[in-house]
């Protein structure tokens, strides 16, 4: 059962790796105070929580009912990260930001923005979804193999939320011109992954 936890531990780490997406979410955290950023992270934690968790319960049913592969969430996702790594890039994204400074943030741009793009498919990306389905099929049966192969996935989602708490302290911290420079720099790294998920699903998808 250890070695059923670690493995799981270490591949969907890997998948979801919380410690990168810290400065991606310092992009996105940026101007929050700490009531909107408490509600964004605990919304943010609930749906990619509860996206994992009916994958890992129905997840080939589910694809296979719809007639959906994992490569459709490759390339959809990878085509919309692009967008929003566009806007990041030429500061679109804090250009609004700026215009609704003076503006509380309603509670349906935060559910917003927790389900996309944090949520989906920054945290609960295609690489997640099909690591959680396949460590599910692994663990068999047996409820206790399940309780002890999913465990990982909460201990991982609950050090996500913290990555994300954590980014908006760095973005209150740091000027406004570093802020920028970061932007653009994972704004460009965000698209390079966005590239690489398109890449993937139609590799997959036509067997090249």
């Amino acid at each position: 059962m250890l070695t059923l936890f670690l493995e799981n531990f270490v591949l969907i780490f890997v998948a979801i790796d919380p410690v990168s997406l810290l400065p991606i979410f310092a992009s996105f955290t940026q101007g929050l105070n700490k009531k909107e950023l408490r509600t964004l992270g605990l919304r943010t934690g609930i749906t990619a929580f509860t996206i994992l968790l009916v994958f890992w319960l129905f997840g080939s049913q589910i694809l296979q009912l719809m007639g959906i592969s994992i490569n459709s969430f490759r390339i959809v996702g990878g085509l919309f990260l692009m967008i929003i790594a566009y806007q990041m890039v030429f500061e679109q994204r804090q250009q609004r930001r700026k215009e609704t400074a003076e503006k509380a943030v309603s509670d349906e741009a935060l559910s917003s923005l927790a389900t996309f793009p944090l949520a989906i498919p920054l945290i609960a990306g295609p690489g997640a979804i099909t690591i959680v389905m396949l460590l599910s099929e692994k663990s068999g049966d047996s409820i206790n193999s399940h309780l002890v192969g999913f465990s990982p996935i909460i201990i991982v989602m609950c050090l996500t939320v913290v990555s994300l708490w954590i980014s908006g302290k760095l973005a209150e911290k740091l000027p406004a011109s570093i802020l920028g420079v970061l932007q653009r720099t994972f704004g460009l790294l965000l698209g390079a992954l966005a590239i690489e998920f398109v890449i993937q699903g139609i590799r997959q998808t036509f067997t090249i």
